[in-house]
């Protein structure tokens, strides 16, 4: 295994003889494994080689663990920086799950631990949690780099163990009586990449014993594909795209002439180098610009992260707003806001090609036009709408006093008020949802019901189509 490991680590240039390495070890099996094979490496290649533990002071046992590691460490003569950080108060006042804030702090505080040096940060990864990776990418809807997983090298992150297998990890500790510690959390099934672990993979391993490795293979021909495409989207994307600080345009005739797929790696790029670092940009924001770029005369739409995309002309304008994504935006004449909720006002003429309405506290709202030929969708958060019972506008925003339903098809009339409290939504809830509305006359309480008033009927000959993606709540 360590030879293999070693070959590994030249392979993909992760080490040479004078780096600094800071490696993570949490005193489990595998930063434990990881710590002994870089201890062995360093017999052949000269480098300086640190430790960092993280106590997330979230467990009981926490406190034994960075004893633990500190007495490892000493034994070895590795030099260990710890960091106490209470990562549930840091989740909290950041408004992100447990796991993102752990995971930024452990960087974080491997990175502050040399200032003004240069370092690779070592951390034990190996092939189970990239198949689980790839596995919870594909599940969630992933494009070829999702299926990619982790990668060996990203950055200044090196992760050596990626071409070994959690048991060919706890092989090695035992057949070298390396000591190691049992986080009790990893064994319960709260968190989906645990479910994952302990359900799908040994599944999958049932179907074929080398499961694991063939993934990590595959993940490797895949990432070869997505790098070539990624090369060819930059060379398309600089003879589309003029870039300025906060505002990119396409020349919508150069882009005519590339191929479909590489069209829409053009405005995904466009919109991630807009909004470095941000998440919740989707194939549905792709496919709003692609939208906009074949619709007649000047449109607009509006984004996640305060993106604004005009269409003039032959071009394609996308810009970041002054105020970003919590302002009201006027879609068409005017809008309406209480509470400085946001709130829209939209001419049901600009959904025939395609609009995208991002809130992020709420989620994503696509709308679009289309003949009755197919059934009706009998989904949650995709309905379809009578488009000709509609009056000029429909609102998207919260609820309002005086709000009502259709309930029946003799046009019996409900306050929205009393149909939440008789469904047994929480007030707390209630205050939150977002409804569609024809002024007070309520289409569609996303995630219950439609009004009856606004379904669809044999006369039907327009169909308004919704689809709602609530936010991800941590």
């Amino acid at each position: 295994m360590y030879n293999r490991v070693k070959t590994y680590i030249t392979q993909n240039e992760m080490i040479q003889a004078g780096d600094t390495i800071v490696v993570g070890i949490s005193g489990g099996a595998d930063s434990i494994c990881l710590l002994f094979i870089l201890l062995e490496l360093q017999k052949e290649i000269a480098f300086d080689l640190r430790a960092a533990h993280v106590n997330h002071m979230l467990r009981p046992q926490a406190d034994e663990d960075a004893a633990f590691v500190a007495d490892v460490c000493r034994r070895q003569g590795v030099p260990l920086q710890s960091f106490n950080i209470p990562v549930a108060d840091v989740a909290r006042e950041q408004g992100i799950s447990i796991e993102e804030a752990g995971r930024d702090c452990r960087y974080r505080s491997f990175r502050a631990m040399l200032p003004g040096q240069s370092v690779k940060i070592a951390v034990a990864h190996h092939q189970d949690d990239r198949a689980e990776t790839i596995l919870l990418n594909l599940f969630r809807g992933s494009g070829l780099k999702g299926l990619t997983g982790i990668r060996p090298v990203r950055d200044d992150i090196i992760r050596p163990l990626l071409c070994c297998t959690r048991r060919e990890i706890e092989t090695y500790l035992a057949e070298r009586g390396l000591p190691y510690r049992n986080d009790a959390t990893n064994d319960e099934d709260i968190h989906t990449r645990n479910r994952v672990r302990h359900h799908i993979i040994p599944r999958a391993a049932e179907v074929n014993p080398e499961a694991i490795r063939h993934m990590a293979k595959t993940a490797e021909l895949v990432w070869e594909a997505e790098s070539y495409l990624h090369r060819q989207t930059e060379a398309a994307y600089h003879a589309c795209v003029t870039a300025l600080p906060g505002r990119i345009t396409i020349d919508i005739r150069e882009l005519n002439t590339r191929d479909m797929f590489i069209q829409k790696r053009i405005f995904l790029l466009a919109l991630e180098r807009l909004s470095p670092g941000r998440s919740g940009i989707s194939a549905r924001h792709v496919e709003a610009l692609l939208g906009l770029t074949i619709s007649g005369g000047s449109r607009e739409i509006h984004l996640s992260h305060g993106l604004t995309a005009r269409k003039e002309y032959d071009s394609l304008v996308i810009h970041k707003t002054d105020k970003g994504q919590a302002e009201i935006r006027h879609i068409t004449a005017g809008t309406s806001h209480a509470n400085d909720d946001p709130a829209f006002q939209i001419d049901k003429s600009r959904c025939a090609v395609g609009l995208t309405i991002d809130i992020p506290e709420a989620g994503s709202f696509f709308f679009r036009t289309r003949r009755k030929n197919e059934d009706i969708p009998q989904k949650m958060y995709t309905k379809w709408f009578d488009y000709d019972k509609i009056s000029s506008c429909v609102h998207l925003r919260r609820r309002k006093p005086g709000d009502f339903l259709v309930i029946n098809n003799t046009g019996g009339h409900k306050k929205l008020r009393e149909y939440l409290i008789n469904e047994k939504v929480p007030k707390a809830k209630r205050d939150r949802l977002y409804v569609l509305a024809d002024a007070a006359h309520v289409i569609w309480v996303p995630g219950l019901r439609i009004s009856e008033h606004y379904k669809i009927s044999d006369e039907t000959v327009t169909i308004l189509e919704v689809e709602f993606a609530p936010a991800i709540r941590r």
